[in-house]
């Protein structure tokens, strides 16, 4: 297997905006919950935008370690390498999807608090 250096770059520069993004967004929450009165609701973009951050340390180090080695793995090492490597796939789908329902919640925590 070989990775595609120049995507790889680019998957990485797109998931650290979108961790600045997120944590931006949720510091603008923070200051706009004193107007609605919901304490906690700044918290969900942030631990978002961690978990964004935990997945591109986990995809980077996949893509470091696993990448160069499937690409030279002989064969009674090519299956160990092939599992390694999809369950860090299946913590990275995790974090995608844990970091998108934080940041949902926390919008329709907003939503709903100040909507009243």
């Amino acid at each position: 297997m070989k990775a595609d250096i120049v995507a790889e770059i680019l998957f990485i520069v797109a998931i650290l905006l979108n961790v600045a993004s997120l944590f931006i967004y949720g510091l603008i929450i923070r200051r706009l919950s004193v107007l609605v009165k919901g304490k906690a609701i700044w918290l969900f973009p942030v631990v978002a935008s961690i978990g964004l951050m935990l997945l591109a340390m986990i995809h980077a180090y996949r893509m470091l370690f696993y990448a160069p080695m499937l690409s030279v793995a002989g064969p009674a090492d090519l299956f160990d390498l092939i599992i390694g490597a999809l369950s860090l796939m299946r913590v990275e789908a995790f974090l995608l999807l844990g970091a998108g329902i934080f940041a949902l919640i926390g919008g329709f925590l907003y939503y709903h608090v100040s909507s009243k």
